[in-house]
């Protein structure tokens, strides 16, 4: 079974990860063939999904990762932490 490749990030957004933000990750998640998730403590959610995005609902200081299996996987988390960070909406853990 392959590896996951994984980062962990905090969130920075002074409003956390809400619709927008949460819109954007879905946006450059989307192309990528792997599976990629969204995790948190207590669950785990397909990040290519809008409204599992939104429902985990992530305030600011919180901690998740990106877990991404497949072929692309680790230029699929690499695309996500870019586009966290150039957006302010989290740093890396």
């Amino acid at each position: 079974m392959e590896q996951p490749t994984e980062q962990n990030f905090i969130v920075t957004a002074e409003h956390g990860l809400h619709a927008r933000p949460a819109a954007q990750l879905v946006q450059v998640a989307a192309p990528f063939a792997s599976a990629i998730e969204l995790v948190t403590a207590d669950k785990a959610v397909n990040l290519k999904s809008m409204m599992s995005v939104m429902g985990v609902g992530l305030a600011s200081g919180a901690s998740f990762s990106v877990r991404a299996t497949g072929d692309d996987a680790q230029a699929a988390v690499d695309a996500i932490a870019a586009r966290l960070e150039e957006q302010g909406l989290a740093r890396r853990a």
